[in-house]
Order: structure tokens, then C-alpha cells, then sequence
């Protein structure tokens, strides 16, 4: 049977292993699974990230969760301080957000830029815009929208405040380079998303 987890020792030793290799954790959960306790680890970052690059962090994530503590002998308290310390076994997964992703803070939008998107917005009636994320404003208080009009492209910009909730959209056509330099992609981040790497 699995033991307790001190799910937020665990947070603040893994925030700044991400922060120093520029990841945002995004999500943090500990779930029994059979005679095994599962920490997933949702991680992000600027650019976004390989498998490579995301086995190396797991590497570095598991040297510190299996790193032994030395025990408060001045208090005579004889409990391990490894968060990890009342399991049998665990297993890690670090992975990346999916892509029906929420996208609730401004750096989600930075990061989902030239991606299809769903809007519904606050107020009476309620509003939904549906396209791809475009340039997040340099205040970071709105974000523009690449809306397809007919043959062309509109932008809308939309302020996140007035944001109920905005999901990424699992994306089956292939948007044109127009599209996504509109959208605020450079040549080469272009070049990547069209072949499927980003």
C-alpha cells in the first residue's frame, strides 16, 4: 500500500530545479496506482521542450526526490524529511501540457502563439471566438486572435481579463505561413510548427 506524500515539500523542491532549466511547473499531482505512488510533473517553457530535453529534467528531478535527509535530531524528531521517503516505490512522469490545455495566465498565451484556440468570453450575451493566438501585448493585459474571414484574416484583440475560459484546440489542418506570421511567428518558428516540431 502506498504511504502519505508531502505533496508540497515535493512543489518546493521541484520549482526551482524547473525555474533553473527556465520551466514553469505548471501542475503537480500524486496519485496512488496499485502498490505505486505516480508523480506527474506538467511542465513549460518559452519555445517549449523535447522529449530529450524533458528526460534530462526528469533525471535531475529524481536525483533530488531521491537524495536521503538527514533527520531533525535537535528537536528528537526521528521522521525522515524526504518527501518521498514514506513511499514503497514510486514512479515519475514530467511531461508537457496537452494540447485542450486551459490557458489561464498571460505566459500560456506567449507560449500557444500560432495555435487554434477557443474563447468564450464574459458578459450578456456570452461570446465565443474561435481561431489562432496571436501577439500577446507587451502589458500582457490582451491578446490578439487570428480569426479566418471568408478568403482572408481578421485580428481581434482581446482583453484577458474579460476571459471566462480558453482552450487550445487539437489543430487538423495546416495553417498557411500567412496565418502564422500574423500570428506573430518568426520564419524559423514557422518553418518548425509546419513540419510538426512545435
Amino acid at each position: 500500500m502506498p504511504g502519505a506524500i508531502d505533496q508540497d515539500r515535493i512543489s518546493a523542491l521541484l520549482e526551482p530545479i524547473a525555474a533553473q532549466n527556465g520551466y514553469d511547473v505548471e501542475e503537480l499531482t500524486v496519485s496512488a496506482s496499485g502498490a505505486e505512488n505516480v508523480v506527474k510533473v506538467v511542465v513549460d517553457r518559452d519555445g517549449g521542450a523535447t522529449l530529450d530535453e524533458l528526460a534530462a529534467l526528469s533525471r535531475s528531478i529524481s536525483e533530488v526526490l531521491d537524495a536521503p535527509t538527514e533527520s531533525d535530531d535537535s528537536v528528537g524528531d526521528t521522521t525522515s524529511a524526504d518527501p518521498v521517503a514514506a513511499f514503497d516505490t514510486y514512479v515519475l512522469e514530467v511531461t508537457s501540457p496537452g494540447v485542450d490545455r486551459p490557458l489561464t495566465a498571460a505566459r500560456h498565451w506567449r507560449r500557444a502563439a500560432g495555435r487554434k484556440v477557443v474563447v468564450d468570453l464574459v458578459g450578456e450575451p456570452p461570446e465565443r471566438v474561435a481561431g489562432r493566438v496571436g501577439r500577446l501585448a507587451d502589458d500582457e493585459n490582451s491578446v490578439s486572435v487570428v480569426i479566418k474571414s471568408g478568403r482572408g484574416l481578421t485580428t481581434r484583440q482581446i482583453e484577458l481579463a474579460a476571459v471566462r475560459k480558453a482552450f487550445v484546440q487539437v489543430d487538423f489542418g495546416e495553417p498557411s505561413p500567412a496565418e502564422l506570421e500574423k500570428c506573430g511567428l518568426d520564419p524559423e518558428q514557422i518553418e518548425a510548427r509546419r513540419k510538426g516540431n512545435k
